[in-house]
């Protein structure tokens, strides 16, 4: 059995439904990409589109990548935070409705991950409830929930609902909130993400959210950004930074065994030291499907780390079975 943890679809209601309120600064990935980015990503337009929501063509895919089941999420892109809660709760139902009918038509070999109108948080609850009715196994969200970050307190009513379901977090930014600097040279991507996934790890630890919730299940995909690999310094400013250590009584690297990651880092060696640092049963295969951003070949990249078998096995299988409570 493979299971590739981390792929996507695209909800076409929901480009519709956005239309006559989507303004050209609301999503920062579209905001800072630079021109000959926005060029780049409208080519790949009509792949895309098919890669998205073609099921033979998804199921194809997945067999000449040695893929047994994917885990579907919605495309970040659509996750929309700038939209009142109103709005917001109509799209994330539309995503999730969405994701619940593409695995419903896969016959066992797709398993769903919604979203949430995180910034809404009474109306979050509500769908996590929906949602986990649909069968869906976690709900991504960005790495803050549009002025809030993922430390506010306002949030814990949701955290509390994914503990009482056991339906799993992944956090899953698209740029970055600031990323005026990130035009060049599609850092508002390679460098965007990660930096995002970073920040959204510590809030998470210093913000007292994974000690208020202590069976919450957090996956960080992109290995978790640059949070596990630069974990030595964070550990430091710990030790060194009284107003730090105060917040939380372990240090960060403590957190590292509450969190979920991908193997979507793109080379052998690193995914080697992530297993290293967090374990194998702190790791899931993960492509990125269909983005060019991708692991095109994410079994060929594990297969070449120099793990054991039972950590390949572990990474191949094991650990997504238990996020996504999979049965098959």
């Amino acid at each position: 059995m493979i299971i590739d943890a981390h792929t996507h679809t695209l909800c076409p209601a929901v480009n519709a439904m956005v239309a006559d309120a989507i303004g050209p600064d609301s999503v920062p990935y579209q905001r800072d990409m630079s021109p000959e980015s926005k060029a780049r990503d409208a080519e790949q337009g009509p792949e895309l589109g098919e890669k998205f929501n073609s099921l033979e063509r998804r199921l194809a895919d997945m067999d000449a990548m040695g893929v047994d089941i994917q885990v579907v999420a919605p495309a970040p892109g659509q996750q929309h935070f700038w939209a009142g809660a109103e709005l917001l709760a109509r799209l994330s139902a539309a995503q999730n409705d969405h994701v619940a009918a593409l695995v419903g038509r896969a016959q066992g070999r797709l398993v769903g991950i919604g979203t949430l109108p995180l910034s809404a948080p009474e109306a979050a609850v509500k769908e996590v409830e929906r949602g986990a009715a649909l069968g869906l196994r976690a709900f991504q969200t960005d790495s803050r929930a549009g002025p809030m970050e993922l430390s506010d307190p306002a949030l814990d009513p949701v955290y509390a609902a994914l503990e009482r379901h056991g339906t799993g977090l992944m956090i899953h930014p698209l740029g970055f909130s600031h990323g005026e600097r990130l035009s060049p040279f599609f850092m508002v991507n390679s460098v965007a993400q990660p930096l995002e996934e970073l920040i959204a790890f510590n809030h998470l630890v210093f913000g007292g959210v994974l000690d208020r919730f202590p069976a919450l299940k957090v996956f960080i995909p992109h290995g978790g950004g640059f949070s596990p690999f630069y974990i030595g310094r964070f550990d430091h400013t710990w030790s060194a930074r009284p107003e730090v250590r105060r917040l939380t009584p372990h240090p960060p690297s403590h957190y590292l065994q509450r969190i979920t990651f991908d193997t979507c880092v793109f080379r052998p060696d690193a995914v080697a030291t992530l297993v290293n640092l967090v374990g194998a049963e702190r790791v899931m295969l993960g492509s990125d499907y269909p983005f060019d951003m991708g692991d095109t070949d994410p079994v060929g990249t594990l297969r070449k780390a120099g793990l054991s078998g039972g950590e390949v096995e572990t990474i191949l299988a094991t650990t997504a079975r238990r996020f996504f409570a999979i049965d098959a």
